[in-house]
């Protein structure tokens, strides 16, 4: 670790990352701190622009609005329960005592900020759970008009989608117009995007909303954020963390940070070298996470001493490759007339399940058998619904051309362009219709949850999640786990400070998001969870830097 004799610049909180730890920047602003926000890359946003921007908050407010009741002993009792046999010190009933009372900071902060939020209406994952909530803890911010930020607007991490819906709107959206319910949503987004097309606005929605809206309340306080400048070392001056060492126009600068370091500046889902060390058969190239996402935080914080955890974690999420890019599969495996199988043909999983759980079971089995798994698609599925975001009926020639999809008139070819064993497979499929028939999943209970049947087709009986598989042609998709960033890193307490391997906080020394192990344990309980999980203990970090209590016991 480096030392100084002279500092470049001075500030009392620094925050490393432009991703979920601006919520600490204006936790700590609120708090009369001088903050600097440093960023890697050219972009203000982090990989919570690139996501679906919602936040997953115990006990809100904007649950209870919906007549549904909630606490802080249920919303404990809920994280008990998903963690309860967790042996990682990250998730620590210490911590997840402070993610309930740290949501409540939270959403006080987003209110006074000018950053509107609304209930999403996903259910919590494991709704069936002790604590858990059918409708949903899930929030999600309003449609934001870029234009509000000036000439900063091309400074905001751009995305892919073009369609201005929120992220329950995109799930809809991809089952078509089938229900009154769809058909609702069809036609609020439809009339969305028209009357920003008339009034000239530009429209944004998911995570680019979510960051846009607090960037914005950063511009408006005045709080400078370097980017293109990346952190290179921490200062350590008599046992305690004082500021950094980065570069910024090719120069190296000396930091101090009176109060202290944030650590927010993501996982190591671009870092070939430890997804190796740490998760052998995994890659980068099936990650959806920035390209800046190289683990620098977690190496530097691991240099200096501290504790890491869950390195083997990720957030997962079935994923498939193209010639040109990564498809993520959240919500296709979920609807009817599709099955999932492994190497040989047979099905292994819940396809409908959450999607970190999904991810798991497959990495599992793919090491097991040595290859990755399959997504069987029957024709109802290819002619109703989309397919990650492609529309139904219009599938790529390119797909067939390239041997991403494979097509088949008969189970028997599929299953030899595959190198399935047609027999296995045969017998897999065979199953799974009399389950599709009798609307009950006797092998994985699909269908079942509250979770499963939210991507359900309504209109589908006896099962809105089961289809049999027995109408030409047949499809195919290689699939693997893919990821929308890493799970594991520098391990902290309740107050976001982070931990030597004995348990003692480095001084100085906050970290949150990707950059730390998950307070969740190996699980994800909800949409949402990770972007909370960062934003929560960021405002935790800047509220302890500040001397505030931010979490039970809390002190400076």
């Amino acid at each position: 670790m480096a030392t100084v004799d002279t500092w470049d610049h001075a500030c009392d909180l620094l925050v490393v990352g432009a991703g979920g730890g601006l919520a600490g920047a204006l936790a700590g602003v609120e708090k009369g701190l001088d903050v600097l926000v440093i960023e890697k890359s050219a972009y203000v946003g982090g990989a919570t622009s690139l996501s679906g921007g919602t936040l997953w908050i115990l006990d809100n407010p904007f649950l209870k609005a919906t007549g549904v009741a909630d606490s802080p002993a249920n919303a404990n009792a809920h994280l008990r329960a998903l963690v309860r046999d967790d042996p990682s010190p990250a998730a620590s009933p210490a911590r997840l005592e402070a993610y309930v009372s740290g949501g409540h900071a939270l959403l006080d902060l987003m209110a006074r900020q000018g950053v509107p939020l609304a209930h999403s209406g996903w259910p919590d994952y494991y709704s069936e759970r002790d604590g858990g909530v059918p409708q949903g803890r899930t929030l999600h911010a309003l449609p934001f008009d870029s234009r509000k930020l000036g000439e900063a607007r091309d400074q905001l991490r751009p995305t892919m989608l073009v369609v201005p819906a929120n992220s329950v709107e995109v799930a809809v959206l991809a089952l078509g117009p089938r229900t009154l319910k769809a058909a609702v949503v069809w036609a609020r987004v439809g009339l969305r995007t028209l009357m920003a097309k008339i009034t000239g606005a530009k429209l944004l929605t998911r995570g680019q909303a979510l960051m846009g809206r607090v960037f914005g309340a950063l511009l408006k306080a005045g709080v400078p954020i370097w980017r293109k400048t990346r952190l290179i070392d921490l200062v350590v001056e008599h046992g305690r963390v004082t500021g950094a060492v980065v570069e910024r126009e090719g120069k190296t600068l000396r930091i101090q940070a009176r109060r202290g370091v944030l650590l927010a500046a993501g996982g190591f889902a671009r870092n070939a070298e430890l997804r190796a060390k740490h998760q052998d058969t995994i890659g980068v190239g099936g990650t959806m996470s920035t390209r800046e996402d190289e683990g620098d935080a977690i190496r530097i914080g691991a240099e200096l001493g501290a504790a890491v955890d869950l390195m083997e974690e990720a957030w997962w999420v079935p994923g498939t490759r193209s010639p040109t890019s990564v498809s993520l599969h959240v919500w296709d495996r979920c609807f009817p007339h599709a099955i999932m199988v492994d190497a040989r043909g047979e099905r292994f999983v819940n396809e409908a399940d959450p999607y970190m759980e999904v991810g798991q079971i497959m990495l599992a089995r793919q090491r097991a058998n040595g290859a990755p798994s399959w997504m069987i698609l029957e024709s109802r599925h290819r002619d109703t619904y989309a397919f990650g975001m492609t529309p139904p009926r219009l599938t790529p020639k390119a797909w067939f051309e390239s041997g991403y999809m494979k097509k088949a008139q008969t189970l028997e070819d599929l299953a030899d362009q595959c190198g399935l064993d047609p027999a296995v497979f045969k017998a897999t499929v065979q199953r799974f219709n009399g389950f599709a028939r009798s609307g009950k999943d006797a092998d994985f209970q699909r269908g079942d949850s509250v979770y499963n049947r939210f991507y359900g087709d309504g209109r589908n009986k006896p099962n809105p999640n089961l289809g049999a598989i027995e109408k030409a042609p047949f499809y195919a998709v290689q699939t693997f786990p893919g990821d929308v960033g890493t799970a594991g890193g520098l391990v902290a307490d309740e107050h976001a400070r982070v931990l030597t391997p004995d348990g003692a906080p480095i001084p100085g020394l906050y970290v949150a998001g990707n950059s730390s192990a998950s307070v969740f344990g190996h699980m994800y309980p909800g949409a949402g969870s990770s972007i909370g999980a960062s934003m929560v203990f960021s405002v935790i970090a800047a509220q302890h830097a500040a001397g505030v209590n931010a979490a039970p016991g809390a002190a400076e």
